[in-house]
């Protein structure tokens, strides 16, 4: 007689998997084994709708693109590949990226696996802690002359994203509601941040300077090592603008001045 343990593992085999994993569980149960694929099939339709449903609703841009019959069968191929290991089905699809972008009938649409990329932050952004609210008091109290020594704390709420592709553009033109100028320039890569504010996700592209600007406070490096680092990618970069809009889209939380001296 199989233990619990093992009756459980047979039943997910076989709902997951069928074939000769069905055949293993209804081996072990004592009913008619016509009732028993019925039973199982019923499971197997609701896990599987339930879990196509869940990346669905993470990847409605990529779903739009492809179209849905592609999106399902390619998501019902995921699902069988990796099942869900958790009760949360707002973390399962973590590695649906990849997976669309070695999905056989994708390959032509090399953009796919990004613009994945894209739609998993923009999940995890929508759902990260609530930040304390902004303290940009040493910001506002700092004298100008120890402007390069301040450092920031930015928000949970917030990714950043960069791809040889115009993701944020593919993001925004595919976006439920969208009616503006659906142009996208397929030359161009992209940097992108990711951040929320009173509940919206939104996505903006970057230029080369900001991205780097971004990347060094998050990293914990001082205004005056970020402005090098930014106007290095970017000449003429314009640290007292981006920072506006830093503190602007609600990214940056917090300021601190460190002592004169301390490493940058």
């Amino acid at each position: 007689m199989p233990s619990l343990h093992e009756v459980e593992s047979r039943f997910f085999a076989a709902v997951m998997a069928g074939g000769e994993a069905e055949d293993r569980l209804l081996a072990c149960l004592a009913e008619d084994a016509d009732i028993g694929r019925e039973r199982i099939a019923v499971y197997r339709r609701s896990v599987m709708g339930n879990l196509v449903s869940a990346l669905h609703a993470t990847y409605p841009v990529l779903a739009k693109i492809v179209g849905l019959p592609f999106f399902r069968e390619a998501a019902r191929a995921y699902v069988r590949a990796h099942p869900s290991e958790s009760g949360d089905l707002n973390e399962y699809g973590a590695s649906f990226a990849g997976f669309i972008g070695d999905y056989p009938h994708g390959r032509d649409l090399g953009y796919l696996a990004d613009v994945a990329r894209l739609e998993w932050l923009v999940q995890q952004v929508y759902y990260a802690a609530e930040p304390a609210p902004a303290d940009l008091s040493a910001l506002a109290a700092c004298p100008p002359e120890r402007y390069g020594d301040l450092r920031f704390e930015l928000t949970p709420a917030h990714a950043r994203i960069d791809s040889r592709w115009p993701v944020a553009d593919i993001w925004r033109v595919n976006a439920d509601g969208y009616a503006g100028d659906m142009t996208i320039d397929w030359s161009q890569g992209s940097r992108a941040l990711v951040w929320r504010r009173d509940a919206l996700v939104e996505v903006a592209p970057l230029t080369a300077g900001e991205a780097a600007f971004i990347d060094a406070l998050v990293a914990g490096r001082t205004l005056a090592a970020a402005t090098d680092l930014a106007s290095t990618a970017e000449p003429g970069f314009d640290p007292g603008t981006a920072l506006a809009h830093c503190v602007g889209r609600g990214v940056v939380r917090a300021a601190r001045l460190d002592f004169q001296g301390a490493p940058s």
